[in-house]
């Protein structure tokens, strides 16, 4: 079971997910995530999956990437600018391709995916 904890920061969202890796409750969470970062006005969001266990198939990715950037079309206009989300994996989570944020950013979203802290925090401007 996925659960998440959302951190306010100076100039993002920090929110920690932990649990196991399942596509259903993933997407499920980051619908409730994303509802409580517009109730925050915080347009610029750092998920932080290094507690989350398991792995997923490129067709798993791929539906996540898609839901996740319905989900940043459907809600954008809740947020005082559009959603930034950076997404902090490691492996065997992170994809070396990183499949699930070219799905997500070619259907209009604003996703990163790394596997370096830094690398996230510089490209959401923190």
């Amino acid at each position: 079971m996925l659960s998440f904890d959302i951190e306010p920061r100076i100039g993002h969202l920090y929110v920690t997910l932990a649990g196991e890796l399942e596509l259903g409750a993933a997407e499920a969470k980051f619908s409730e995530m994303l509802v409580a970062a517009a109730s925050l006005r915080q347009s610029k969001i750092l998920i932080d999956c290094s507690r989350v266990a398991g792995t997923w198939t490129p067709d798993e990715r791929y539906a996540f990437g898609a839901h996740l950037a319905a989900e940043v079309q459907r809600r954008s206009g809740q947020f005082p600018a559009f959603p930034r989300i950076a997404i902090f994996a490691v492996a065997p989570l992170m994809d070396p391709n990183r499949y699930t944020q070219t799905v997500a950013n070619n259907r209009g979203a604003q996703v990163r995916a790394s596997d370096s802290m830094q690398e996230l925090l510089s490209w959401l401007g923190v």
